[in-house]
């Protein structure tokens, strides 16, 4: 008998062959899998066709006593009479040790009944039952009056009158309030947003609570769907800006509106260099504006409802009031600076003209309690996080509850890191 390997992907096609080349009657020898390396594995089957009562090649007898030692060899081991004698020896443990039979109920004792104890002779006489007195309700025919009711006298409310605190009270109060303000200072909160956050959120139960409360209580804005608007993030040299603005221009693409990349920076040598090589990576439309006026244009030119994402020199920057279009301003906080350069960077910038803020360099560091500290004080809330050098990544959602848990301890003894609640 001649055999003949059937090798495909779909087993229906692989005897669909087998029965159009070897008929019906077919015989398959053996079947196996082919793995292959990054690909999907095939399938491997032997078959021959029947030729009557003729004997099988050596390669096909070879093949199927193969087969039949296979699956001897998997069966289980049969049980012989030095195991069975081992069971019954489990079996006459496992009962020696088992606990003795509980015995069955039967009748209480002391509780017969009333007719059993007349007829025994020498029986103890039954007690009666005790019984509560029952009220003594006056009948109608009685002669005698009832008791008059007197209603008891109501008792005299006393009102302290106004006391004055005494001088040295308040100063007492004043001592005790400041354990929460103490605890978020040791954290490493500055002094200003420790007294922040206890003016805003001191009902918390946590402090960590606390922080997220009063990140939770700024006002972020973000564009409407269907708006055209003007998007900039505006920070000192350095802050990560760029970065964080092509990241943000990518998720707004990645969200199925239309982006588009200006550059603008005029001052910086190499930032247009820096955002054409962006867009080119990640395959957004940019422009050139070398002017307020222009950045003006390329807006009007936009569709309705896209996005421009505008790269500004460091410094604040003001959208060209002859743009019709709502623009939305973010300031950059770069998170691995210290809380006195960080003071220092952001003192020229009103922060009342923002519609947020956004932590850059997040990854960078173990510590974010200088960067909130700021974020407290700007009372700007956090919009985004930029982390990591990837770009295509994009841009983060900020969690206020997960970044300040990051700054305590938490009560199980456990503690989080900083790095990873900032960029998780």
């Amino acid at each position: 008998m001649e055999t003949k390997r059937f090798i495909g992907s779909d087993l229906r096609r692989l005897y669909d062959r087998i029965r159009r080349e070897l008929g019906p009657d077919a015989v398959v020898i053996r079947t196996r899998s082919l793995m292959r390396e990054g690909a999907a594995p095939l399938t491997e089957i032997l078959a021959a066709a029947p030729q009557g009562p003729a004997a099988l090649s050596l390669e096909s007898q070879q093949t199927v006593l193969h087969s039949l030692l296979a699956r001897l060899e998997a069966e289980p081991r049969p049980l012989t009479v030095g195991d069975l004698e081992d069971l019954a020896a489990r079996d006459a443990l496992e009962e020696a040790a088992s606990p003795p039979p509980l015995a069955e109920p039967g009748p209480a004792p002391g509780l017969d009944p009333e007719w059993l104890a007349e007829l025994i002779p020498g029986a103890p006489a039954l007690e009666e039952p005790r019984v509560a007195p029952a009220l003594q309700v006056p009948s109608r025919d009685s002669q005698e009056a009832p008791l008059p009711f007197e209603w008891p006298a109501r008792p005299v409310l006393e009102i302290p009158p106004h006391v004055r605190p005494a001088p040295g009270e308040h100063t007492r109060q004043r001592e005790t309030r400041p354990a929460m303000i103490d605890d978020l200072i040791s954290a490493g909160l500055s002094p200003a947003a420790a007294r922040i956050v206890f003016e805003t959120a001191s009902w918390e139960t946590g402090n960590h609570r606390a922080v997220a409360a009063t990140l939770e209580q700024r006002r972020v804005r973000y564009p409407d769907e269907g708006q055209t608007a003007i998007i900039t993030i505006q920070g000192p040299v350095g802050a990560g800006k760029t970065t964080a603005l092509v990241r943000m221009a990518l998720d707004c693409l990645d969200a199925g509106r239309e982006a588009l990349l200006v550059a603008a920076d005029t001052a910086h040598v190499g930032a247009r260099a820096q955002v054409h090589a962006y867009a080119e990576a990640t395959g957004i439309t940019v422009a050139d504006a070398f002017e307020p006026r222009e950045v003006a244009r390329i807006v009007a030119r936009a569709g309705r409802g896209a996005c421009v994402f505008v790269d500004v020199p460091a410094g604040q920057w003001q959208a060209p009031k002859s743009c019709h279009a709502p623009a939305f301003n973010y300031l950059a906080l770069p998170a691995q600076w210290e809380a006195r350069a960080l003071e220092a960077a952001l003192a020229p910038f009103t922060t009342a003209s923002f519609a947020g803020s956004v932590l850059t360099f997040s990854d960078l560091v173990t510590d974010l309690s200088p960067v909130i500290s700021a974020t407290i004080e700007s009372r700007l809330g956090i919009a985004f996080l930029s982390s990591g050098r990837d770009v295509s990544t994009g841009i983060g959602i900020a969690d206020p509850l997960t970044l300040a848990s990051g700054m305590f301890t938490i009560r199980t003894g456990e503690t989080t890191d900083g790095r990873i609640a900032a960029s998780a």
